[in-house]
């Protein structure tokens, strides 16, 4: 049976009885030669060899399971290598974990669940990965960076770790999809000028002929570059994503060496069976990057739920990377954690000792009630030109009054001295003021954006996954040409090139030998 006929490999989205294949006697692949089998779910007849996709009448290619490389190690239809035979694969009757060593090395425990209900058997099917990140430290190493982070965290619990318990962490290297892909966006979104850059600013007056905000639309290309995606459903996809990133300068062909005296797990899913997650965490960091192309406008901002991309060009790789893995059970809890077995970088939830987590939270909601009370008072100080406007109507009904006459008449210095003082006043409450105001609340809003010692990092940003020496450009397609010149960095603004003539918007169909994973990230509207 073929891996994509695999329950498990769907992310239990089919089971056993709708999935059903039939044998070919003499149908062979037009790729590779290889027998076609029939397959119910997609309605086609697959190759195992090269995941080829065609139509059972006709032969004609009609998609492929979207690999760059062809899957021909992956299926189990073939025998099991020499190399594959000195192997086993340990499962867990507790929670149906995984995980292939050398079979010298034996395990005791479960890994994941901790559970001692552990089975060996010979491996079922090939086990052969592409690439591989070595372990760059030993499991007394991984301790002691493990305890070092938790001596950093504020408010632990006293008795939350012990010697036993981190003795159990486990050297795992987990299967990871590395990809990459051209970003092409049709982007929609505000472009804004003057005052309307502030949302205070914008929600309370209209456009005129400084601060205005208008509709735009325009195209930016760029790439992303090894993006990686666990295919292990056992480990929680944004607890794999704290422990990033990786240095892929070390990513090397695997060696069966590498195994030695660790863990790995076989992937449960392929890219195909993962697309939504895929692609909406790359329309993310598309989104990102638009948002920093302004356009020449003072600020833009895109809307997400307008703008449509374009994913060309993938490439996929198949490899596994190096955690030391820790599952801990803690008040009636359990809790999970990886150390990056090449940075060390630490990830996981940390308990609070009793009572800290309701401060925090409280802290946490003072600072989101003073930006929302920031936001208020910046909007009354846009008013001031208004109030000093009604001010000038009332002295100008005075000056009609013979007192109020007379009292100009004897202290001529004064209405000017007035005026001014009015005037500057108008200035610090309409431009002075809000500027500050606006300054705060944004780094209000950094540390609020900033995850506590006790969460999951973030997920990395754009940046650490943007391809430099790809050339990037962005233009209006209602108005100028942009050019970002070559050696332009992340989130610099300072090296664009505007130019007047507008560009012949480029529009290419889908390529027809795209895959299916490709066809997913075509003309995708974002975030949906």
């Amino acid at each position: 049976m073929a891996i994509w006929d695999n329950p498990a490999n769907n992310a239990g989205r089919f089971g056993t009885s709708k999935i059903k294949t039939f044998s070919a006697d003499s149908v062979k692949c037009p790729n590779c030669a290889s027998n076609l089998v029939f397959d119910i779910t997609h309605g086609a007849s697959i190759c195992r060899n090269c995941g080829g996709l065609f139509d059972p009448e006709t032969l004609d290619k009609v998609g492929s399971f979207g690999l760059a490389n062809p899957e021909k190690n992956y299926d189990g239809t073939i025998e099991i290598s020499e190399e594959d035979a000195t192997r086993i694969e340990i499962v867990c009757n507790s929670c149906g974990a995984e995980i292939v060593t050398d079979k010298n090395t034996s395990s005791t425990f479960c890994a994941f669940c901790g559970s001692p209900a552990l089975v060996s058997r010979r491996l079922t099917r090939e086990f052969k990965p592409d690439y591989i990140i070595p372990f760059k430290f030993d499991r007394e190493k991984a301790i002691s960076i493990f305890e070092e982070y938790c001596a950093g965290v504020d408010h632990l619990p006293k008795d939350f770790k012990s010697k036993k318990t981190l003795s159990k962490m486990t050297g795992l290297y987990v299967p990871t999809w590395i990809i990459s892909s051209e970003v092409e966006v049709n982007v929609v979104g505000k472009g804004k000028m003057g005052k309307m850059t502030d949302t205070a600013y914008e929600a309370n007056h209209s456009s005129n002929h400084g601060n205005y905000a208008t509709l735009t639309y325009g195209k930016v290309k760029f790439r992303l570059k090894d993006i990686p995606f666990d295919g292990e459903i056992k480990i929680a996809n944004r607890l794999m994503a704290a422990a990033e990133p990786f240095d892929y300068s070390e990513l090397v062909r695997f060696r069966p060496e590498f195994l030695q005296g660790f863990f790995a797990e076989k992937y449960d899913e392929m890219p195909l069976d993962m697309t939504d997650r895929i692609y909406k965490r790359f329309d993310k960091y598309a989104l990102k990057v638009c948002d920093e192309v302004t356009f020449g406008y003072d600020d833009f901002v895109p809307e997400a739920d307008a703008c449509v991309a374009r994913y060309n060009n993938q490439e996929i790789k198949y490899a596994l990377l190096p955690c030391w893995f820790l599952s801990l059970d803690y008040d009636g809890r359990n809790y999970q954690y990886i150390v990056n077995g090449q940075t060390g970088k630490v990830s996981g939830e940390f308990p609070y000792a009793k009572g800290w987590e309701t401060i925090e939270r409280t802290g946490r909601r003072a600072r989101m009630e003073a930006v929302s009370w920031n936001t208020s008072i910046r909007a009354l100080l846009y008013f001031a030109p208004v109030a000093a406007w009604g001010i000038l109507r009332v002295i100008a009904s005075f000056s009609r009054s013979s007192s109020f006459t007379r009292f100009i008449f004897n202290h001529p210095l004064d209405l000017p001295l007035i005026l001014l003082t009015l005037g500057g006043i108008t200035y610090l409450c309409a431009e002075i003021l809000p500027k500050v105001l606006r300054g705060r609340e944004k780094h209000d809003l950094e540390i609020l954006s900033r995850s506590s010692s006790h969460e999951l990092a973030p997920e990395q940003g754009v940046e650490a996954y943007y391809d430099p020496s790809f050339p990037i450009t962005a233009y209006e397609t209602t108005k100028d040409f942009v050019s970002l010149e070559s050696g332009w960095k992340y989130g610099d603004k300072e090296n664009f090139d505007f130019k007047t003539a507008m560009p012949e918007i480029e529009d290419e169909g889908l390529d027809e030998n795209a895959t299916d994973f490709e066809k997913q990230g075509f003309d995708r509207k974002m975030l949906q």
